[in-house]
């Protein structure tokens, strides 16, 4: 092999290998995220139900976070409002990292209307 070739092969491989861990990340992030969604959307909806309480909502959430956190939502926050007329459920978590230092961190919020009984 000539040195220009061995010289381009010690240049490309740091760039491939970068490039790798950070498809890796994404695919961590990305994922962390949805499970953030889905412990907000539990929450929410349980918090949402007829004569319902935010701390109905908050327990439907840690239980979802229990289930789906695990090793992938790291510090997780949850917070869970009913007022009149709507809930809010919010998640944030801190996702594990390739890079060391860096913390990067997901967050979902799910809104909607709470149910109520009206008469015919």
């Amino acid at each position: 092999m000539s040195d220009r070739g061995s010289t381009e092969l010690v240049l490309a491989l740091p760039l491939a290998f970068t490039m790798i861990a950070a498809v890796l990340q994404l695919g961590l992030w990305a994922h962390a995220q949805q499970r953030a969604d889905a412990v907000a959307h539990q929450a929410v909806s349980a918090a949402r139900a007829y004569e319902a309480t935010a701390a109905d909502g908050h327990a439907a959430g840690a239980q979802a976070l229990d289930q789906l956190g695990g090793a992938l939502l790291t510090q997780p926050r949850l917070h869970v409002e009913r007022a009149t007329g709507r809930a809010t459920a919010r998640v944030e978590a801190v996702v594990p990292s390739l890079v060391p230092g860096w913390q990067p961190s997901v967050g979902a919020v799910r809104r909607g209307p709470v149910e109520r009984l009206e008469a015919p």
